[in-house]
């Protein structure tokens, strides 16, 4: 056994501690992964004190460089690190988080990469002169972050949003039937807001013609990504990335639009929300946001899968992104909403996700899968799924039934 630098000076600090020659050498085997006994160590401390060890005369495995070799792409993303690190430093890290192995790495700036699939080997070695030593290899994947900071992120939905004020309006009480106006599946990051703008102009036509009651209902993957400085869904499915900042605005564009318009010409003006599989989180902070912006308007800020409502006297609907529990909406309308269901005339149930439109009418209740007028994105085109037509659908009820749909 040959005694390094770093095992002598922490056999030094022990005894300095006043601890015995059996618990240094406890302590010592168990951290260095080495074997040596009390007497070892007596004798070993007694030279290093005298000055007998000469360290310049060899150098071990542990006190040379860290070596790294990058793999990079061709757009200069990370694809892999091998990163043979020194054991005992890698060891004596406080943590092992992503930021501790970039840092580690030799990248300061943590904040701007993206770490993934990391992977760690440890094996020993032992060389001529019987003397074990360890080495940890770390593999991982990086990319340089996109977008904006946690910071920015968390205050991208709140600051600088100002209540919007209503001016009161009365000019459409004489009218009686309602608005239903679902959106399904937008994907802003893969849409733009240019890309619907002229639907939406086809959408206040209509609203324009004012109603007793309007209600926006939210069916959840407004945003493509539940994500701002990379492109993943609620579960960290990873997608095709996109310009979340941007999708977020041009979101935040057509739903004000919207909101202002549905105002000016409804009686009652509510918002309904659910959650989805692309933008569950980002989805509620953006429904958060629009109530911080119209404190006028009844908006239903929820973190639920479905969600009931009366439109008229007794039109009942339930909503649900249609990702969970498809085959069985219609009995848990009737189970988790018995009043709204038991006072229905006519029921309905509105859902997305599928990016068609499907149509069934079973078990007392007319279940109406949406469309969604979103552009073909990457995944979709590689699969096929670019034969459905790109439309949006408004519903117009009287008090007791559906009385027409506006096909947009």
């Amino acid at each position: 056994m040959k005694w390094t630098k770093d095992i002598l000076d922490k056999a030094k600090s022990l005894k300095d501690q006043d601890l015995s020659y059996p618990k240094i050498a406890e302590k010592l085997n168990k951290e260095f992964y080495i074997s040596v006994s009390a007497s070892s160590v007596n004798h070993a401390l007694n030279d290093y004190i005298r000055g007998n060890y000469h360290f310049d005369q060899f150098k071990s495995k542990d006190t040379q460089s860290n070596s790294k070799h990058e793999h990079r792409d061709k757009q200069g993303n990370i694809q892999s690190i091998d990163f043979d690190v020194k054991f005992e430093d890698f060891r004596k890290l406080s943590g092992k988080k992503p930021e501790d192995i970039l840092r580690f790495a030799g990248y300061a700036d943590t904040e701007n990469w993206v770490l993934s699939n990391i992977t760690n080997n440890d094996w020993s070695v032992t060389n001529g002169d019987g003397q074990r030593y360890w080495n940890h290899q770390i593999k991982f994947i990086a990319k340089p972050k996109t977008g904006l900071s946690l910071e920015e992120q968390l205050s991208l939905l709140s600051d600088n949003v100002k209540p919007f004020v209503f001016q009161e309006n009365q000019a459409f009480l004489k009218h009686r039937t309602n608005l239903v106006i679902p959106l399904a599946d937008l994907h802003f990051g893969i849409t733009a807001f240019e890309d619907v703008q002229d639907k939406l102009k086809e959408i206040l036509s209509i609203i324009k013609r004012g109603f007793n009651q309007i209600v926006i209902v939210q069916l959840s993957d407004l945003l493509h990504s539940d994500q701002i400085n990379h492109s993943q869904t609620v579960k960290a499915t990873q997608l095709d990335d996109v310009d979340m900042p941007k999708a977020i605005h041009d979101a935040e564009k057509f739903m004000f639009t919207l909101i202002e318009a549905a105002y000016q010409n409804g009686n009652d003006l509510r918002v309904k929300y659910v959650g989805g599989n692309h933008d569950f989180d980002l989805g509620y902070m953006f429904e958060e946001m629009l109530k911080i912006k119209y404190p006028q308007v009844d908006i239903d800020v929820n973190n639920g899968y479905r969600n009931a409502f009366t439109v008229g006297k007794s039109v009942g609907l339930l909503i649900g992104h249609g990702d969970m529990g498809k085959t069985k909406l219609p009995m848990l309308f009737a189970t988790e909403y018995p009043d709204i269901w038991s006072q229905s005339t006519y029921r309905e149930i509105l859902t997305g996700h599928y990016h068609k439109e499907q149509v069934e009418d079973d078990y007392g209740v007319v279940l109406h899968q949406l469309g969604t007028p979103k552009k073909t994105d990457p995944y979709e085109a590689k699969n096929g799924y670019t034969m459905s037509h790109k439309k949006m659908q408004l519903f117009e009820y009287d008090d007791e039934t559906l009385k027409d749909i506006h096909y947009i």
